[in-house]
């Protein structure tokens, strides 16, 4: 995974990608598909974002 919205397009495993965008769900990102990096979604890597409840599901 790699992000194109953050300085240096970093690139992340799954779980950190997901970890580093959990305040950033509309940065881009892609992911690599075993000879090159293809668009992807925030979603994919698992990212869930609750609004209100101070980001916590709804009780």
């Amino acid at each position: 995974w790699r992000c194109t919205g953050c300085l240096g397009k970093p690139e992340y495993c799954m779980s950190c990608c997901r970890d580093a965008h959990q305040r950033l769900p509309f940065h881009r990102v892609e992911q690599w598909v075993g000879t090159h990096f293809e668009p992807s979604w925030c979603y994919i890597a698992g990212l869930v974002n609750h609004l209100g409840h101070t980001r916590k599901p709804c009780p």
